[in-house]
């Protein structure tokens, strides 16, 4: 609960710093979400790109679902028995932002060896990335970074529960070099990427990730884009300190 009320005091101070400098205010956010309850059955959600990495591990389609969060359908990665459980992202169509606000729900159908789902923010492409991500087996919350497809463990946050078949929220603001997520609205994590400047920043994709031997499902994403939103100029600037090959 008071990381829930840190992010939303958060929030709140930089629209009223917007309002006081003559930026954009909290109203010109643009608020995006899907619940992919209008989408065919069997097929990738409109509004959504699928990664080309890994490709042979599995698949991303909607899926009806009767315990989706908002009925009918959910959108799941479901692995294939042909090939390893690698990571797989799917990207939200035509979206890049240095800062973001992004909320989803997400359930893992076991708690095996590298299962687990997440978002994706500052993607490079699908081999480089900043990752949120929830661990089942680890009954972790994770931050990691994924360069080159090698990944850099950057926080975690271990949790009471986290059991598969059940639902859970995540919560992301990424702002600067703060990297912040809510989970289930009331256990906090928080990282910084300590090599980057204030200032030095360049968008980047986002979208969902998820990884295991079992299947994922996701349902009520949310996005906004922060950039722009604390004056008259975009937060964090135009120079890249994005993930490089």
């Amino acid at each position: 609960m008071i990381g829930e009320v840190l992010v939303f005091t958060r929030m709140v101070a930089a629209a009223l710093m917007a309002l006081a400098l003559g930026g954009p205010a909290w109203a010109d956010f643009k608020i995006q979400d899907w619940s992919f309850d209008k989408d065919a059955p069997g097929n990738p959600p409109a509004g959504f790109v699928v990664g080309n990495a890994n490709g042979a591990s599995g698949r991303w389609e909607v899926a009806t679902d009767a315990k989706a969060m908002s009925l009918p359908n959910v959108l799941s990665r479901i692995p294939s028995d042909k090939a390893p459980a690698a990571p797989q992202v799917i990207f939200l169509d035509g979206i890049e932002a240095m800062n973001l606000d992004l909320t989803v729900r997400v359930r893992t159908a076991s708690g095996g060896e590298s299962q687990g789902g997440g978002a994706i923010f500052r993607a490079e492409d699908d081999r480089n990335y900043y990752v949120v991500w929830i661990s089942p087996q680890e009954k972790l919350v994770r931050i990691d970074r994924v360069v080159n497809g090698e990944v850099k463990h950057l926080q975690d946050l271990s949790v009471e529960s986290m059991e598969p078949g059940q639902w859970h929220s995540l919560r992301l603001t990424i702002r600067g070099a703060e990297m912040e997520a809510l989970y289930d609205n009331r256990q906090f994590i928080s990282a910084r990427e300590e090599a980057w400047e204030f200032g030095r920043y360049k968008k980047g994709k986002v979208g969902l990730w998820a990884s295991g031997p079992a299947a994922t499902s996701f349902d009520n994403v949310r996005y906004s884009s922060m950039d722009g939103g604390t004056g008259s100029a975009p937060l964090g600037g135009t120079e890249s300190t994005i993930i490089k090959k």
